[in-house]
């Protein structure tokens, strides 16, 4: 039955303390206080401690007091009363209740009782003490004593800390002392011979080695108090071979071995026995997160060598491991910094091979496999190569409609952008001037005809004939003003369509024998020009086929063939161009002359990953011969 003791009246029961100065003690209480007073820990302190609160607690029958770690256990019992008993099943039971309820507990059976108090410090569970009592209802002031006598234990347990962390304090700064020795040399080989000289003034050692493995086995690099140890080679094989002893069990060696751990130490027992240290430790170190066979890679070892009569300690080793996790890193920082360059790219091209290869990584398999992927696909996946360049829709015929005379302009139905026929006006010449120049010479050729019929009727033949060859000379000049009259119309030489030209603005003017007013294209013959980057022009070869894309007409790309290449380059925006010529395949309605838009040519087949990066290569070369 679990219940709470009440106020109940009862025979009052001593609190747990100390004699006073002078008071009688037995001799075997006396030596219950001196242990209890010497006792360091809880272990050592339990059985004097539940016997004295047993024996000043009247009517206890028998007492039980677990301890374990803190809310973790395991609770084990730690001192029993009367020593050598165990607790009875009374007692066991209140302290399951008092442990499952985090509250003192009372269980009563024949008469008898049992009180159980949980020991808390800091809201965590460190134990718990019972007692049984030879009555029904334990006195009030049981617990009392209970709760003041585990305020000795706490005492004991405050000191306990206090003693652990002073020891990881100690072990912290001399990890730290060691680290920055190390730190301050400036070679990885000094920066090693002072890290363990200074672990061997520091743990009282007569030699401690570092060793890093290499090709598969232990290469010892520094050795305390001996900076050149070469030719010391039995005693470096020796250490080397107890280092690889170590590596390969993958943990701490200590020997001699105590106690029942199976560890195989042949060559420690070797090195021991030639060399004349009894004692030795070796201490794997692993430098990152690189595994083999699942295990971490290690990555070196130290070991530690002293006489016979100094073995190491678990101090010892603890201290050691803090020392050897923290200053390996730094020698493997400064070792990997003094390699050279091609052991660096080997080191570097072996770690990625055993990541690629190795358990884990995934992303990097995936990476590899989509560059191996992109490699065999680009190999043999080609495409079609296509130059291109802006082009502009020009006539295949350009015809030039010039002025037939000097004259003016009398009118100017047709200008630019209109289509005419053949015969169609395209302006007219005011021909009054003709006409009057005309008439004139009209009346010399009546004049010399008359002139030459006088002479051969007076029998002047030389006079005839000139007059008649003036009349002649007349005659000619009279039919060239009557084709120039005729021709003041100047119409279309054929169906097309007006590309340059507007008189509209100019009636009136006057214009000079030859001068250009009209160009005229026809509408069913076209031609193409390109300006093609100098960077590809060797690609594209006479009778190419390609595609024209008209800016004004996107919806259809017009068919082309190169009919010409002309070695004529246009610059532009810093950049040089070649003229190229091609014929449009197929005209229609739609197009007119002077349209523009953008030409592919296609030069052949050719792979694609050249042809996506063939100009920045082809930079690159250029750029490359410039400045090498």
């Amino acid at each position: 039955m679990l219940s709470s003791p009440g106020p109940q009246s009862g025979p009052s029961v001593p609190l747990m303390a100390p004699p006073p100065p002078g008071a009688s003690v037995a001799p075997v209480g006396q030596t219950l206080w001196s242990s209890l007073e010497a006792a360091e820990s809880v272990a050592q302190a339990a059985p004097a401690w539940l016997t004295l609160l047993c024996e000043q607690t009247p009517l206890a029958t028998g007492g039980v007091l677990v301890h374990g770690e803190p809310d973790v256990g395991p609770f084990v019992p730690v001192a029993n009363w009367p020593a050598g008993q165990g607790p009875s099943e009374l007692l066991a039971e209140a302290a399951n209740d008092a442990f499952e309820a985090r509250a003192p507990a009372v269980l009563q059976a024949q008469g008898h009782s049992a009180l159980a108090l949980p020991w808390l410090m800091d809201g965590k569970v460190l134990g718990l003490v019972a007692l049984e009592l030879a009555t029904p209802t334990p006195p009030p002031a049981v617990l009392d004593a209970l709760r003041w006598a585990l305020g000795r234990l706490d005492a004991l347990v405050l000191q306990e800390s206090s003693q652990v962390r002073q020891i990881a304090l100690d072990r912290i700064t001399t990890a730290l002392n060691l680290l920055a020795a190390t730190l301050a040399e400036s070679s990885f080989s000094a920066a090693a011979h002072a890290l363990a000289t200074d672990l061997a003034l520091t743990l009282h050692c007569d030699r401690v080695s570092v060793g890093f493995v290499s090709k598969g086995s232990s290469d010892v690099v520094a050795m305390s108090h001996s900076a050149q140890f070469g030719e010391r080679m039995n005693l470096v094989r020796a250490i080397a071979q107890a280092m690889d002893e170590a590596l390969d069990q993958r943990c701490a060696i200590v020997y001699p071995v105590e106690g029942k751990e199976v560890l195989v130490v042949r060559d420690h027992a070797a090195l021991a026995r030639q060399h004349g240290c009894g004692a030795i430790l070796s201490l794997p170190f692993v430098i990152d997160g690189a595994e083999v066979e699942g295990l971490p890679a290690v990555r070196g070892a130290f070991t530690f060598e002293r006489a016979g009569q100094q073995p190491f300690t678990a101090d010892d080793v603890a201290l050691c491991q803090g020392a050897v996790a923290l200053a390996s890193r730094v020698l493997q920082a400064k070792r990997h910094a003094e390699r050279p360059w091609w052991t660096r790219v080997r080191d570097k091209l072996q770690h990625e091979y055993a990541q690629l290869l190795g358990p884990r990584h995934l992303g990097r398999k995936l990476t590899a496999l989509g560059l191996l992927s992109a490699t065999l696909f680009f190999s043999v996946a080609t495409g079609s190569y296509e130059v291109h360049g802006n082009a502009t829709l020009e006539g295949a015929v350009r015809r030039v409609v010039v002025a037939p005379y000097d004259g003016y302009i009398e009118a100017a139905p047709r200008r630019a952008g209109d289509q005419v026929k053949a015969g169609d006006v395209l302006a007219a010449m005011d021909p009054r001037d003709l006409s009057l120049e005309q008439l004139r010479v009209a009346g010399q050729v009546q004049q010399y005809a008359r002139q030459a019929q006088g002479a051969l009727a007076e029998h002047e033949r030389a006079q005839g004939g000139i007059s008649q060859a003036q009349a002649q000379q007349a005659q000619a000049q009279l039919d060239l003003l009557a084709d120039q009259i005729q021709r003041a119309a100047i119409v279309a030489p054929f169906d097309g369509l007006v590309v340059s030209g507007d008189l509209t603005q100019q009636l009136g003017n006057a214009v000079k024998r030859g001068q250009v007013l009209f160009e005229v294209s026809p509408l069913n013959a076209y031609r193409v020009t390109l300006e093609v980057d100098e960077s590809e022009i060797d690609a594209v070869r006479i009778g190419q086929k390609g595609r024209l894309l008209l800016v004004a007409l996107p919806g259809q790309a017009w068919p082309v063939t190169i009919t010409r290449i002309t070695p004529v380059t246009v610059s532009h925006e810093g950049r040089s161009f070649f003229r190229i010529e091609a014929s449009l395949n197929q005209a229609g309605p739609v197009l007119r002359p002077g349209m523009e838009g953008v030409a592919k040519i296609d030069t052949g087949s050719r792979h694609l990953i050249w042809i996506w990066t063939h100009r920045f290569v082809d930079w690159l070369r250029v750029w490359a011969w410039t400045w090498l």
